[in-house]
């Protein structure tokens, strides 16, 4: 018989483990698989993060739930429902979170938030929004970040200067295991090309700091962006540098100290397809992989999220 192992309340990605005596992973734990509905969806979905009790963070360009007409993405909340097995209907987080659209005050202000982080306990959620992009200087998007208080979600606030600036565009907010630090990308001057990641950390005053480049081997000519850590200390992010199977990839690459990573690895072709495989994240537990894709098997979408067996890792 096939033992299921759950991880911890987050059960909606339920893995059979090998029954006792067999050598090999079986064809579940080596299968991708789609997320599936409510998730996916005909539209585009994207950037996910998970909290410690299993609640999902995630953006979508879904028409039919979002807080305004011809908003490109939306950041959602969904949870499982142990009951009936499946996930329960994902909620739009809804105003002042997501922002809708203002062309008038800037044709750059389209209403797009998305790239969610949310942390571990489950209050705090940072991401990337154009709400104050301007075309002169021009900035698309900056960081910002969203406290639970008493049950309700408080109006964003931008993550500012050293962090956010207005010439680096940045995106994809993400917190290492330490709870502290917060790493993003960004193209600021003095990169080594493209999308750079970047860490910082608050000084006793709580004000962030000078963000640090992390180095030659996560950062490329290319464009790397979105870390996601997993309790050994691997930190798994996108890259489009050479050698990868398609347009972007994910990648690996062990934290060796502060702002050091031994060399980078792909994670091989179960992961990467032709397509664009991007972000990465970690469900607790520690036993399974998902990312967002336009890979073509298995897709609801022209961008849906998907989930494997961690030990399809290739590293």
């Amino acid at each position: 018989m096939i033992k299921l192992v759950r991880c911890t309340t987050f059960i909606a990605l339920l893995l059979p483990i090998a029954a006792v005596g067999q050598s090999s992973p079986n064809w579940v734990e080596k299968a991708v698989h789609n997320f599936g509905a409510p998730i996916n969806t005909m539209w585009a979905e994207g950037e996910l993060s998970f909290a410690a009790d299993g609640t999902m963070v995630y953006c979508s360009a879904r028409a039919d739930m979002a807080v305004a007409e011809g908003d490109p993405k939306d950041l959602y909340i969904a949870t499982f429902n142990e009951s009936t097995g499946n996930w329960n209907t994902p909620v739009n987080m809804g105003l002042p979170v997501n922002a809708p659209p203002a062309t008038d005050d800037d044709p750059l202000r389209l209403g797009d938030d998305r790239e969610p982080w949310i942390t571990a306990d489950g209050n705090t959620i940072y991401f990337k929004s154009d709400r104050l992009a301007t075309t002169t200087p021009r900035n698309n998007n900056d960081l910002f970040v969203t406290h639970k208080v008493n049950g309700v979600w408080s109006a964003p606030e931008v993550v500012g200067f050293p962090v956010s600036t207005n010439e680096g565009d940045e995106h994809c907010p993400a917190i290492l295991n330490d709870g502290q630090t917060l790493c993003f990308a960004s193209r600021r001057a003095g990169g080594y090309g493209g999308s750079d990641i970047y860490c910082s950390n608050q000084d006793d005053q709580g004000n962030w700091m000078e963000p640090v480049n992390q180095g030659p081997n996560i950062n490329t000519a290319a464009e790397e962006f979105h870390f996601s850590q997993d309790s050994d200390g691997m930190v798994y992010f996108t890259s489009s540098r050479p050698g990868g199977y398609g347009a972007t990839d994910i990648w690996g690459a062990m934290q060796t100290g502060e702002n050091q990573w031994g060399p980078a690895r792909n994670l091989g072709p179960l992961i990467n397809t032709a397509g664009a495989d991007m972000c990465p994240a970690l469900p607790p537990g520690g036993d399974t992989f998902t990312w967002f894709s336009t890979r073509q098997d298995n897709s609801l979408g022209n961008i849906d999220i998907f989930w494997t067996s961690k030990l399809n890792v290739a590293e």
